[in-house]
């Protein structure tokens, strides 16, 4: 469902959030100016003329004239049907059109929160979200000028006070976000619009009521004008395709109820004419209806807010309404103070958390600018320009960066300058749909759109890529034709909802909707079903996959996940504070993990099952400034004025600096050693050099922006993609890896630069079927829920596996047809820690763990290791069957901080980054052997001297991989062996060593499953002959290679006798060798370490031999391996995960939780913060990018072009305003392809976030895989 750009580019105008910029030159300042002044006296007499009209017409229609109308009743009053008493105040609120029309995407937030164009402080809740291809919503919304409120008090706007006022003057349209769009009357037949904000149609209806159509969101709402005629409520929401929201009122106009097509029924409670309650009918035990919110009011002001935990969300407020404080269910208190205009002037939590104070300017006489500042608790200002039409025109940051916006008059962005002058310009048609993004390079991305309506039906960016999309008469897109020729087709039925989805080879995924549009059944494309219970609120509470397994889920009243109930019936929960946030989460064995906060809900602390504990701890901002290990070691963040962060000390004291440009790009990185890495962009925001003390590398784009070179100090890599950015050739240094891709993008033929060829075929899910090379085949089988069960080796060879409910390997056995080769059996803790392996070559061996689930001891008939570690997971002792000159590493170990010092009779020295320069093994009455290492400014290791004086050096490619290794003669420079390595993506792929012990070349050719190795091919040239041999790897449960099956022989040729922490041995007689080790490592003789792709393993220490690149984002301890090496890997040497493919997932899920509380943190329930975090990690790189909902400007264009024109969400939410697109932007910005991101959302608790309707457009396709749905 990949639709790439699909629409993107007419999106990025309408939503960058911000407003106008100016300039048009002195002259035409002036001429505009001379005109304006004669406009507003003009302006000013008719305006009165008109006041005059309206106030006599008011008269009349509220029966103050002889011919008085009747109207409903008014007045504080007692009974449910009694009418809020402040009807009219429409007209009041369009005085200034711009002010009140202003989309809420378009109001730039400060403080907590306020609108910086006017200085009003705002609130933006929603208390019920059912969700539906039309979901059910109930919203409420603040602003400290608002006066038009009903059903919720004059200061608040609610789903049931959206209504049109009806005056002579024409229709004030009201909404529940505070919005307020004036329309002329329409006349019969012919559409009206309004002269600002929203475009959308206003036509009477036959009924004589009227319908406002949003042809953006496919969204009609229905009016019904009560018996004066001077209100029509809303009364009816439907789409294109005929789901709709009823709201029911009672002869007096009252709230009753809403309800949905697809069943839901909310019942309202009214008393003196304010909501006192909603409740879900039929939602509660045995049938019962449930209570959902409840609201008190005083002095007719909400005043407030229980949720399922009985307590409330409380406002204090003035005499006049306006909120002067707030404290939530966990008594946290935040004040405000107001000038005489409404505006914000102060405000914060009684310590001085979270303060911020405002200025506000008088408009210029000349140029109608005026100037807002917001100073922050950290005595930060940042500065806003405001136009005439309350759109921001400037942001000025605390340190001096300016971003200028332009906006029409509808709030669509025109035009953007970031701080480096950088400006992207929109161009709009008449309707207001984006035609044309031009990049502040001078190229354009276009849009072309199917007749007089919003849908793109063509899109094209520079480079020439098109995208074509089709729709039925219903609006819904039936195709999407990428610059491929691949083409996505989509099928209904006849409610709308998605049916079938057949990809570009013809596979169908057949899906079941239930009357809301949400799916009950998915037929995969391999005729494999999964069916999904819903309760009442239309979540989830019940999965059955294709095998008949059933998981159950439980969900809080608010929507939080309560429990989890496994198909084997091991349970974990989630326990949660009033206000929302996790407070334990317990596991399948028990054990809980707890969680603190600060009063603004930002993690404070967490305290894992085995008592050790981590804090946090932040300035008067809520940055994140220190995170404190269980061992007192503190690891400490500095910010610059603008909040950027710009440094970093480590639990050693060891600093690293960041010096970054006006528009937030990285410029330089200063590490601990003093040495310096600069970095420099192009217009687009794309790295284009980088500069490692003289080491320069330089980055080469295509004009669709995919990146097709790169050169460094020790290789030039060139690349060529398809037109989707998938890559078909990679040449390094003249060895070129080449692979064919089918319609999906899929390889199913690679070759590399030894001449190894692969071949793929693939079953209707994707999954991989057969590989086949010149010199062996292997076939792949699965069950229904997608996990192979068979695998055939050669002719004559089978590896069959069995799997739990769980989806846990219990067993493999090896078969020829003489018998059983190998078996093995595996055995899991409830919580899915391994706990044993009965292997029939090596034994029963049983694993012991701590609370931590580290493994303490291995036990069995012939071998025993024990292990201890201290609180943050670092070896305290380790012992092991010692061989091959190991034995010096066993026994207990010293540090020094952080640093390992001795190990054993091992003794290590660092230099001031941290990293290994020496490593010395005592030995009785004989000189000791000593390692010594050296590094580049990268962390790269780059040589290595062993004891007996032999030099190796390392060469790298500019994407960090291994390219090639060295031993040198005694000179130092003559290369007297050479192996060099092939890479596809991050995985090796191929090695060819030259060296003169050997007749010639020596090739290795891996053809792996994601980071699973499949086969090892060898070559080894005698001079003119090749021989060649085929082997099959078995992997254990992280895809470490434990056996090399040879099928010309029918035995294993190798296997792994490993350690828990990967040091390993292999039978003296094995035909063959496999240097391959944990996934993503290559074991390195000269060094006994493990090429982990960006750092080195010791499997001695379970250490790395520097610190985490990536500092603590990845995992508490920067310097260890996984916790348990037994169903954890970290095969990028960046960040661990528990089984690389499904669970990295988790791990980003993690650390996208983490990001989010660090950078977003303490903003309150009532203040409108972030609802959505994502995570994407570089599968070539290893970086993990972010990204934050909300804000929605300064996206890469290439991110714009990718978006939709028009919100797909049911609420309308703009697209650019998901974490997604920020995500991307900021990996494309550092140079990333977003085919390599793989990516998760996750909500602000951290839970899985399923894709939104926007995102579901784009993201598929444009990025990797999206782990979270």
């Amino acid at each position: 469902m990949s639709n790439q750009i699909v629409k993107a580019l007419e999106h990025g105008a309408q939503k960058l959030g911000k407003t106008l910029a100016e300039d048009a030159g002195k002259a035409l300042k002036g001429f505009y100016r001379k005109a304006g002044d004669n406009l507003k006296t003009v302006a000013k007499n008719t305006r009165e003329i008109e006041e005059k009209h309206a106030k006599d017409l008011a008269k009349i229609l509220k029966g103050e004239g002889k011919d008085g109308v009747p109207h409903p009743r008014s007045g504080p009053g007692g009974g449910r049907g009694s009418a809020p008493h402040n009807e009219g105040r429409g007209r009041d609120r369009v005085a200034d059109p711009h002010k009140p029309g202003r989309p809420p995407e378009s109001r730039c937030q400060g403080g907590e929160p306020v609108d910086m164009a006017t200085g009003l402080m705002f609130i933006e809740q929603q208390d019920l979200m059912l969700p539906g291809v039309l979901p059910l919503l109930f919203k409420r919304s603040y602003e400290s000028d608002h006066q038009a409120g009903w059903w919720m008090g004059p200061r608040w706007s609610c789903t049931f006070d959206e209504r049109l006022e009806i005056d002579a003057e024409g229709v004030v349209h009201l909404t529940p976000d505070r919005t307020a769009q004036a329309y002329p009357h329409p006349a019969p037949g012919e559409p009206a619009r309004a002269a600002v904000g929203s475009r959308l149609d206003l036509e009477l209806a036959p009924d004589g009521g009227y319908t406002l159509t949003d042809h953006a969101g496919g969204l009609v709402k229905e009016f019904t004008r009560r018996p004066a005629g001077d209100v029509a409520l809303l009364t009816g929401i439907r789409d294109r395709t005929g789901h709709r929201v009823d709201l029911v009122h009672d002869a007096d106009g009252a709230p009753l109820s809403m309800a949905h097509s697809g069943g839901y029924r909310v019942l309202v409670t009214v008393d003196a004419g304010r909501i006192t309650a909603l409740r879900l009918a039929g939602a509660g035990e045995e049938g019962r209806d449930l209570l959902l919110a409840r609201y008190g009011y005083t002095d007719g002001h909400l005043s407030s807010v229980y949720n399922s935990s009985g307590k409330p969300l409380r406002f204090t407020n003035d005499a006049t309404g306006r909120i002067t404080a707030w404290t939530d269910r966990n008594g946290t208190e935040y004040r405000y103070t107001y000038d005489d205009r409404d505006r914000v002037v102060d405000e914060g939590a009684a310590d001085g958390t979270l303060r911020f104070h405002f200025t506000y300017g008088e408009p210029d006489p000349d140029t109608g600018l005026r100037t807002t500042t917001e100073t922050n608790a950290l005595g930060r200002t940042t500065t806003y320009t405001v136009n005439e039409r309350h759109q921001i025109t400037a942001i000025t940051d605390p340190l001096g960066h300016t971003t200028h916006y332009e906006r029409d008059e509808y709030d669509q962005l025109l035009s953007r300058t970031d701080p480096l002058g950088r400006t992207t310009h929109y161009e709009r048609d008449g309707v207001g749909d984006l035609i044309a993004v031009t990049r502040p390079d001078g190229l354009q991305s276009t849009a072309a759109y199917f007749g007089d309506t919003n849908l793109p039906t063509e899109i094209t960016r520079p480079g020439g890529q098109t995208w074509l999309q089709t729709y039925d008469e219903n609006g819904l897109r039936t195709s999407v034709t990428e610059p491929t020729g691949a083409t996505t087709l989509f099928r209904y039925d006849e409610h709308g909802h998605l049916a079938a989805v057949t990809d570009p080879l013809g596979h169908t995924t057949l899906v079941r909707c239930n009357p809301a549009g949400l799916p009950v059944e998915v037929t995969d494309r391999a005729g494999g079903t999964s069916r999904y219970q819903r309760d009442a609120f239309g979540r989830v509470v019940a999965v059955t996959d294709q095998l008949g397994h059933t998981t159950r889920l439980a969900w809080t009243a608010e929507g939080l996940l309560s429990s989890y109930t496994a198909a084997d019936g091991a349970a974990e929960s989630w326990a949660y504070d009033d206000e929302g946030n996790l407070l334990a989460h317990t596991d399948r064995l028990g054990r809980t993990t707890t969680y603190e906060y600060t009063p603004f809900e930002t993690v404070a602390a967490r305290t894992d099952p085995d008592g050790t504990r981590l804090a946090f701890g932040y300035d008067a901002d809520m940055n994140l400034v220190s995170v404190t290990n269980p061992l007192g070691q503190t690891w400490t963040y500095t910010y610059d004025a603008a909040g950027r962060l710009v440094g970093e000390q480590d639990f050693h004291g060891r600093t690293v600096g960041y010096r970054l440009d006006g528009a937030g790009q990285l410029t330089a990185r200063t590490t601990p050693t003093g040495g310096q890495v600069h970095y420099a962009y192009d217009v687009l925001g794309r790295l284009t050099a980088k500069d490692a003390d003289g080491a320069r590398t330089v980055y080469g784009y295509d004009l669709a922006g995919h990146l097709v070179r790169a050169t460094g100090p020790d290789a030039d890599v060139l690349r060529t993609v398809d037109p989707l950015g998938n890559l078909l050739t990679e040449t390094v240094d003249g060895r070129t890896l080449t692979h064919t891709r089918d319609p999906l993008g899929r390889s199913v033929r690679r070759t590399t630069p030894g001449g190894h060829a692969s071949d793929w075929s693939y079953d209707p899910e994707g999954r991989r079927t057969s590989l086949a090379t010149p010199d062996g085949a292997l076939e792949f089988r699965y069950d229904a829920a997608g996990r192979e069960h068979e695998r055939t080796i050669g002719e004559r060879l089978t590896l069959a596996s069995s799997w739990d409910a769980e989806q846990r390997l219990t067993g493999q056995i090896l078969r020829s047809e003489h018998g059983v080769l190998q078996r093995r059996d595996y055995r899991y803790r409830a919580d899915g820690v391994l706990t044993g392996i009965d292997d029939r070559l090596n034994g029963l061996r049983e694993f012991e763990h701590d609370a931590a689930d580290r493994v303490t001891a291995v036990r069995a008939g012939d071998w025993h290791e024990s292990y201890a570690y201290d609180a943050v997971g670092n070896l305290t002792d380790a012992d092991w069957p010692a061989t091959g000159g190991t034995e010096a590493a066993v026994g207990a170990r010293t540090y020094s901080g952080s640093q390992l010092t001795t190990a054993g009779r091992v003794r290590y020295e660092y230099d001031a980054a941290g990293r290994i320069v020496l490593r010395q093994v005592t030995r009785l009455s004989r000189k000791p052997d000593t390692w010594r290492y050296t590094w580049d400014t990268e962390d790269r290791l780059t040589g290595v001297t062993t004891p007996d004086g032999t030099r190796w050096r390392y060469l790298y490619d500019p994407f960090g991989r291994r390219t090639a290794k060295h031993r040198l003669a005694a000179d130092g420079s003559t290369v007297e062996e050479r192996t060099e390595f092939t890479w596809d993506g991050s995985v090796l792929a191929e090695q060819t060593t030259e060296a003169p012990y050997l007749p010639g070349p020596h090739t290795l050719s891996w053809d792996h499953k994601g980071l699973q190795p499949l086969a090892q091919t060898e070559s080894l040239t005698d001079q003119d002959q090749v021989n060649r041999r085929f082997f099959a790897i078995v992997t254990d449960l992280v895809g470490t290679p434990t056996e090399l099956v040879d099928p010309a022989t029918d035995a294993i040729a190798w296997r792994a006798t490993p350690t828990v922490w990967g040091h390993t041995t292999w039978p003296s007689d094995s035909t063959t060798y496999t240097p391959l080790r944990f996934p993503g490592q290559y074991f390195d003789p000269e060094t006994r370490l493990h090429y982990n792709l960006n750092r080195y393993y010791d499997p001695e220490t379970a250490r790395y031999t520097s610190p985490d690149p990536l500092g603590l984002s990845p995992a508490p301890n920067p310097d260890g391996y996984v916790h348990n090496p037994h169903t954890w890997c970290d095969p990028l040497g960046l960040a661990p995960a528990k089984d690389p493919d499904a669970d990295l997932r988790k791990d980003l899920m993690g650390k996208a939780k983490k990001h989010g509380d660090k950078h977003v943190a303490g903003l309150p329930e009532d203040a409108e913060g972030p609802g959505a975090y994502a995570a994407g990690k570089d599968r070539t790189t290893g970086k993990v990018y972010y990204g934050l909902s909300g804000g929605d400007d300064g996206h890469h264009e290439d991110v714009t072009n990718a978006m939709p024109s028009e919100s797909q969400h049911p609420s309308g939410r703009p697209p650019g305003m998901c974490a997604e697109p920020r995500m991307f932007t900021n990996a494309i910005k550092d140079g990333a392809d977003p085919k390599n991101i793989d990516l998760v959302t996750v909500n602000t608790k951290g839970k899985k976030f399923k894709m939104c309707a926007n995102c579901a457009t784009w993201v598929p396709g444009f990025g990797g895989k999206v782990l979270t749905g």
